[in-house]
């Protein structure tokens, strides 16, 4: 059977970039004596601006709804009764154990970052990815990812955020001195969005582990002036009392 011939509209249906700009060669073309070469050069360079910019916008939605699909998989609900099929019961997705949910957000992070590597979205996933990663026992691969996050400037909250996890990690890893550095950093940073007071707390844990009493001391103190009221300094009030009790009493702490 021969070929059916395609139509010039049927080609070009698809792709309204190249049909843009064969239709501007085109005219070029019929119309060569008035038309000047940089009057096209620049009509040329303006359609291309135009449409990569378009390109872009339509790909970090693309990547958006990734992002948003995998968060979904990563604060899914745990259900022993859950399917196979994690949205086999409706439209929220359940899992079976947390194992089978952080496997699950782990594809559809790694997914995200290997097509829209460059884009922020795909920084937010690889900070989830690495929490994941945490949760599955593979923690070298999660430290790569979140230092990874932690050197990147595009997003500086999730940068903080990636800085948070990783002094936890390093904490209870048995890398006191490595979580020191990054909480003092970052509250010497005065960009850091990040509750100070839940940083000294963290802080003071990391003294404690290294065997810094006065630095943890000291830690508490300033994390009592700077605490407020409401649900989050309650929280924070009774974490300092428990770090209190753990150390050794040769003077009070005011």
């Amino acid at each position: 059977m021969g070929k059916t011939k395609l139509t010039r509209k049927e080609i070009l249906g698809d792709d309204p970039i190249r049909a843009t700009m064969i239709q501007i060669v085109d005219t070029f073309r019929t119309r060569s004596k008035t038309i000047g070469l940089a009057a096209v050069a620049a009509v040329l360079i303006g359609v291309g601006i135009y449409f990569g910019l378009q390109y872009l916008a339509e790909r970090e939605m693309q990547a958006q709804a990734e992002l948003t699909r995998g968060m979904t998989l990563f604060h899914a609900r745990i259900d022993p009764s859950a399917l196979d099929d994690p949205y086999g019961k409706g439209p929220e997705p359940l899992f079976r154990n947390e194992e089978a949910r952080y496997k699950a957000a782990l594809e559809g992070f790694s997914s995200l970052i290997a097509e829209y590597g460059s884009s922020k979205p795909s920084l937010i996933a690889r900070y989830y990815l690495g929490l994941c990663q945490l949760h599955l026992g593979q923690p070298e691969d999660a430290v790569r990812n979140l230092e990874e996050v932690r050197r990147n400037t595009s997003d500086r909250t999730v940068g903080y955020l990636a800085k948070k996890v990783l002094a936890t990690h390093y904490m209870e890893s048995g890398k006191p001195g490595e979580s020191t550095v990054i909480l003092e950093g970052m509250l010497e940073d005065p960009q850091c969005e990040l509750p100070r007071e839940v940083l000294r707390v963290d802080l003071a844990r990391a003294y404690l582990a290294a065997g810094k009493t006065d630095d943890a001391r000291n830690a508490i103190r300033k994390a009592r002036d700077e605490a407020g009221t409401g649900v989050l300094n309650t929280m924070v009030s009774r974490e300092l009392d428990r770090l209190e009790g753990q150390i050794p009493s040769r003077e009070p702490v005011p």
